[in-house]
């Protein structure tokens, strides 16, 4: 009898550690496909803000294509709330900030150009040490501009978290997904802050972009300027 025990005992273990493992691995993909659902957002929205695309991209939740049968039924059955629910994935938020980002950009581009501030490696604008802006009236110019568009970051970055609960997104995440947007996309001369180590850095050491760097200057949290 007590063979018989230990071996009903022993299966039973084994089944409890395959079904953890299987749903730590289900867990992982589903962190995974969440950020690459935030990275497609992102990559969207910078296309809007550049002026690349004259529409802003869908910001359904990353569980949009995953629906259980019971919300299936809540929206055959309530078509009108479900309709309030899509308008408010679509985000008048994000709208009114990209929209605002937009017609910015330009001013913030010609102060990329000139060296006035780079982009750090949390997807905000910082003011740098330069010798044109100790003329005071430039310098809080460039200020005004720089404060209005961190604000503007910032704001989005929130409303993204917002949009992208159910997939447990943070702030970090959104402002990490930003940051490599703007960082895989810099132009000649500009200033970056390259991203702590780990899988974004990686990913740009290994971009053409990165290997035209000095092996001195490609270190991971390094202000570079763009070759």
């Amino acid at each position: 009898m007590r063979p018989i025990l230990a071996a009903l005992t022993a299966m039973i273990l084994l089944v409890a550690v395959g079904c953890a493992i299987t749903t730590r691995h289900q867990i992982d993909a589903h962190i995974i496909l969440d950020i690459r659902h935030i990275q497609q957002q992102a990559e969207g929205i910078v296309d809007y803000i550049d002026g690349r695309t004259d529409t802003l991209p869908s910001m359904e939740t990353s569980n949009a294509n995953n629906v259980s049968w019971r919300e299936n039924l809540r929206r055959t059955l309530f078509p009108v709330a479900h309709a309030q629910q899509q308008y408010r994935d679509q985000s008048p938020r994000v709208t009114e900030l990209a929209n605002r980002m937009r017609e910015r950009r330009p001013e913030i581009n010609a102060y990329k150009a000139q060296g006035y501030v780079g982009e750090d490696n949390r997807g905000y604008l910082v003011i740098r040490d330069h010798d044109d802006l100790r003329d005071e009236d430039l310098r809080e110019e460039v200020q005004e501009a720089v404060s209005e568009e961190n604000n503007d970051r910032r704001n989005l970055y929130r409303e993204i978290v917002r949009l992208n609960q159910d997939a447990n997104a943070t702030m970090g995440d959104v402002e990490r997904v930003f940051a490599q947007t703007y960082l895989m996309r810099a132009n000649s001369g500009e200033y970056f802050q390259l991203p702590p180590r780990g899988r974004d850095f990686d990913a740009f050491a290994n971009s053409a972009k990165g290997r035209a760097l000095d092996e001195d200057d490609l270190r991971p949290g390094a202000w570079v300027q763009i070759p």
